[in-house]
């Protein structure tokens, strides 16, 4: 009796047809191409993203940050989840920002090597700072003052 394929097993073969269509393809192609072009090769490597490493609540917090849709005041309003929480611990409202504005999470700032020089004051200020980390910075960010765990939870 023979087991039946898995999708794993089904992507694996695809791949490997894949790659040696394009390998057929190339030899065809790359004759009438000149020597300059021929050199170029068909196999490039394509580096995969480093927000893609992160884990899953980390990559949901990074998200969330950059496209505004997350657990945050005017979010929950639009929607109108009336079991929300509004408000961070320290008493404002949830935003995008927040995160870096929070007095709560300054005071940890001085424990921060990738601080900004003065921490920020407006909500452009501190965009512009999150936007600035990059995804590995960012997790350091959060594990450091425990924003999500802690300081402003759901």
């Amino acid at each position: 009796m023979e087991a039946e394929p898995t999708i794993s097993g089904i992507r694996s073969i695809f791949r490997e047809l894949r790659n040696e269509a394009r390998l057929r393809w190339w030899d065809t192609v790359s004759q009438k191409l000149s020597q300059w072009y021929r050199r170029w090769s068909d196999t490039y490597e394509i580096d995969s993203l480093p927000e893609l490493e992160l884990r899953r609540p980390a990559l949901h917090r990074w998200l969330a940050l950059r496209s505004s849709h997350g657990d945050f005041d005017w979010y929950h309003r639009k929607f109108n989840h009336e079991d929300a929480k509004l408000d961070c611990s320290c008493g404002r409202r949830k935003s995008p920002e927040h995160l870096a504005l929070c007095h709560k999470t300054q005071r940890s700032f001085r424990h921060w090597p990738k601080r900004p020089p003065t921490p920020p004051t407006d909500r452009t200020e501190a965009v512009a700072y999150l936007r600035s980390l990059d995804p590995k910075q960012f997790v350091e960010l959060l594990e450091l003052t425990s924003f999500y765990s802690r300081v402003c939870t759901r």
